[in-house]
């Protein structure tokens, strides 16, 4: 009985060390076949982005990370911040929100789940906001609210022009002056 058991012992020890070896030295590779059916997507922690045209800055952008889909070129960002350029000397507008994506390509933006976005003494906030860099826009959308100094509103959407400074608000607008 005691040869039977060392027999069995000593063939479990050396399927071990065979599934061992296998692992360790004959590791699994990839084949080509395999790598040209991967997505290749890219996760990223605290990214940095600008852009710019003619020598004047567009727009920065940070996140504290990002994931690229090369399918369809779009940068998904956590808690981006995106600050926006616009007139010669005025104040940039600064937004930030918990998620965001970016179409570099097309230059276009997008922020959700509660945007807020100051310019000087103006402070707004909404539900989304998209960038249209080819209009040079930023459109807020879903109740917004805006306060500064000198007057308080509301509205469905806020269209903000950056090479102007002026915004053209639509939908149930209500504005306090102080």
């Amino acid at each position: 009985m005691k040869k039977v058991l060392g027999a069995l012992m000593a063939v479990l020890i050396l399927a071990g060390l065979a599934a061992l070896a296998r692992y360790v030295l004959w590791p699994e590779r990839l084949t080509p076949e395999i790598a040209r059916d991967l997505d290749v997507d890219l996760s990223l922690k605290g990214v940095n982005l600008s852009q710019g045209k003619d020598g004047k800055k567009l727009w920065n952008l940070s996140a504290a990370g990002a994931n690229y889909a090369e399918a369809g070129d779009q940068l998904t960002l956590t808690a981006p911040v995106i600050t926006y350029w616009g007139e010669e000397g005025a104040e940039p507008v600064q937004v930030t929100a918990p998620k965001g994506q970016v179409w570099q390509k097309e230059d276009r933006a997008r922020m959700w789940e509660g945007v807020n976005a100051t310019r000087g003494e103006y402070r707004m906030r909404s539900e989304t906001l998209d960038y249209l860099g080819r209009d040079r826009t930023l459109v807020l959308s879903g109740s917004i609210d805006i306060a500064g100094d000198s007057m308080q509103g509301r509205a469905d959407t806020l269209t903000y022009f950056l090479d102007t400074g002026d915004f053209l608000a639509q939908g149930n607008v209500q504005v306090t002056l102080n």
